[in-house]
């Protein structure tokens, strides 16, 4: 019985080890036009450019300054189905300056309802917008505090 019971208990560390490290690492779109596409993605979110490992000429990889990347493939979009609800979201210290950097650069937001220019307040306090890259996808920006 002992040794059923250290079994079981290994089981669960390694499996609570095994999920435990799990993060978040890249999130890969399929897109037509890279180089409007990192252009957003640099103008809008902060994001840079990177080495792509692969070598391939239809693929680039960009960075945020958390790590976070974004891999753009470029391909077919017809069979992408873009809505508000699959969205990818940032979040921002200050909601209020990264609008306005949106303003300045004359990019397009608006709030959940879909009312150009304005914020969505969430039940808990979270300011939250959208917008859409040169693709179609969705992308919430939000100030939840971590």
């Amino acid at each position: 019985m002992l040794r059923r019971t250290l079994n079981i208990g290994l089981l669960l560390t390694i499996s609570s080890l095994c999920f435990a490290q799990t993060s978040f690492d890249h999130m890969a779109i399929v897109v037509k036009g890279l180089e409007a596409t990192k252009q957003f993605y640099r103008d809008a979110l902060g994001f840079k450019n990177i080495k792509d490992p692969t070598g391939n000429l239809l693929i680039d990889w960009l960075e945020n300054d958390n790590g976070e990347q974004l891999h753009l493939i470029e391909g077919d979009l017809t069979k992408v189905n873009l809505t508000k609800s699959v969205h990818f979201s940032f979040g921002v210290p200050a909601l209020n300056p990264f609008i306005e950097n949106l303003r300045a650069k004359k990019i397009k937001f608006e709030n959940w309802a879909g009312d150009e220019g304005e914020v969505t307040i969430r039940q808990d306090g979270v300011r939250q917008i959208y917008l859409q890259d040169p693709n179609g996808y969705w992308i919430e920006i939000n100030d939840r505090q971590k």
